[in-house]
């Protein structure tokens, strides 16, 4: 399969140097494009169909992860190439499939993109089959629950009741509109996955998936969330983006 690739880095040299290796050494890979800064890249990505973003960490005072926090919720894989080894582990709280540190060789950028076309081919992992699966047993369409435990007993809470899931490392915090919080060891991005089917689960920035039923108000100096039950949750997708997510839930 032919994947479609765009690279962002803040020097033309290390933009051309990558783009000559993606097209020596790994042929099924098609440049959609380049930049140079963040406005840049956020204005020409949404505008192709990408497969794999290229992405560098210093971005002339932004960051790469300041252009994945404004593009928000997106269905390419992120490969960042940089020369800092102290922001890996940063990288993959951002479910990046690889790190590479400059200067890039061709033998693991050639094993980089297999790793991408691998994942993309793939069917759904055991894992998440499994989830799915069980979801399907115990989740009516009538009236969908999950099972929610602390140390005393397992309760199966109405979906309808939950405010927000916060991420906590490779754990996931469920708040309840009642103010009460269970933890599940599943990151947050699982969960994400589990609940596609109910859209009223809107994933606003890396670290909160909100009930788009709890929202009360937007604050637009700061970007954050209130919610009905007092909780005020950070915005990373952009106001416009964030609208489209609400959905039926506004009368515009």
């Amino acid at each position: 399969m032919v994947l479609n690739a765009f690279i962002v880095d803040d020097e033309q040299q290390t933009r051309n140097a990558l783009q000559t290796l993606l097209e020596e050494f790994c042929p099924d890979v098609t440049i959609r494009g380049t930049a140079g800064d963040l406005g840049e890249a956020l204005a020409a990505i949404p505008r192709h169909d990408i497969d794999i973003l290229f992405l560098d960490i210093n971005l002339g005072g932004h960051t790469g992860f300041d252009l994945l926090d404004r593009i928000g919720p997106h269905h390419f894989d992120i490969v960042f190439v940089t020369a800092y080894e102290a922001y890996a582990l940063k990288a993959f709280e951002y479910a990046a499939v690889h790190y590479l540190l400059k200067p890039v060789s061709h033998h693991t950028l050639r094993d980089t993109v297999a790793r991408v076309r691998k994942r993309k081919e793939a069917v759904p992992s055991a894992d998440l089959q499994q989830l799915s699966d069980k979801l399907l047993q115990a989740l009516s369409p009538a009236s969908p629950r999950i099972a929610l435990s602390d140390m005393h007993k397992t309760e199966f809470v109405y979906l309808d009741d939950i405010a927000y899931l916060e991420s906590n490392g490779s754990y996931t915090v469920f708040y309840l509109k009642d103010n009460r919080n269970f933890v599940k060891s599943r990151n947050l991005k699982y969960f994400e996955d589990a609940f596609m089917a109910h859209p009223r689960f809107v994933r606003v920035h890396k670290s909160y998936v909100v009930n788009r039923d709890q929202v009360r108000a937007y604050r637009k100096q700061s970007q954050e969330l209130e919610l009905f039950g007092g909780a005020v949750i950070p915005v990373s997708i952009g106001y416009r983006l964030l609208l489209e997510h609400l959905g039926h839930a506004l009368i515009l």
